[in-house]
């Protein structure tokens, strides 16, 4: 009987939990858009705001800045997810532009948000934390190139004579989360890479660079050829979009 009971709560548990995509698109999706490319985010920052004219960040840009911003970017997941969590709270009650975790630079012609203290509880919180903690990675796989393990990565590279890109990062590195935002989201960049590249996004702090490669800082990219076993350039570092066209071309080139 006991068995019977713990098995009824957990069911009821699952089957009511509270979802943090359905909080947002109740109580902030009529100001928040979701998701807009970073390069038209700041070109409308540069223009006042005529371009786009919103009301409030996008939820890929809050998500992006809550990771970086609030907590220990260098604890694990859940970890951060709690700091997010009391950000939120505190913020929600009482919120201004001081404490906001987004430049002015893109928040500086949206008006104040209004306070939503005793709109949400806790559980409302917790599940909003989540779902916008882990929101702008799920936008960067939906409209990045797509990543392949570096098993398959092999094998695709040796039929279609491509060449293999390891994308080396760690998870708190804000340049490699630049690089994902502003960079790989590109269409040239993903036409580029599509073409020519097989792409392999590796985390260095959990992951071993293959044929003894030397880990370089994040973000770095390791160019293999499409046999596998030929090492033909690493780079370390950040770069726009036409630095990075420039890098891939270079590559072609060897």
């Amino acid at each position: 009987m006991k068995f019977l009971i713990m098995t009824t709560v957990l069911l009821n548990t699952l089957l009511f939990a509270v979802s943090g995509e359905e909080v947002f698109k109740a109580k902030c999706a009529s100001c928040h858009q979701y998701y807009i490319p970073q390069n038209k985010i700041i070109a409308n920052a540069e223009h006042n705001n005529t371009d786009l004219n919103l009301t409030a960040p996008t939820l890929t840009e809050m998500s992006f800045m809550l990771k970086d911003q609030v907590g220990d970017r260098k604890t694990d997941a859940e970890g951060q997810k709690f700091q997010i969590e009391d950000w939120l709270t505190g913020y929600l009650a009482d919120p201004s532009k001081e404490k906001g975790v987004i430049s002015k630079k893109f928040t500086r012609f949206f008006g104040k948000m209004p306070s939503m203290k005793g709109q949400l509880n806790e559980d409302d919180i917790e599940a909003l934390a989540d779902f916008m903690y882990e929101y702008a990675e799920k936008m960067m796989r939906r409209h990045g190139v797509r990543r392949y393990s570096y098993d398959a990565a092999k094998q695709i590279a040796k039929k279609e004579g491509k060449i293999i890109l390891i994308e080396g990062y760690i998870p708190y590195c804000r340049w490699c989360m630049r690089m994902d935002r502003e960079v790989m989201v590109e269409p040239e960049v993903k036409a580029a890479l599509n073409k020519k590249f097989v792409l392999v996004k590796m985390n260095l702090l959990t992951q071993k660079l293959p044929l003894g490669m030397k880990r370089l800082g994040t973000p770095s990219f390791y160019f293999i050829g499409s046999d596998g076993k030929t090492v033909m350039d690493t780079v370390e570092g950040f770069g726009n979009k036409e630095e990075f066209l420039d890098l891939l071309k270079s590559i072609e080139a060897h």
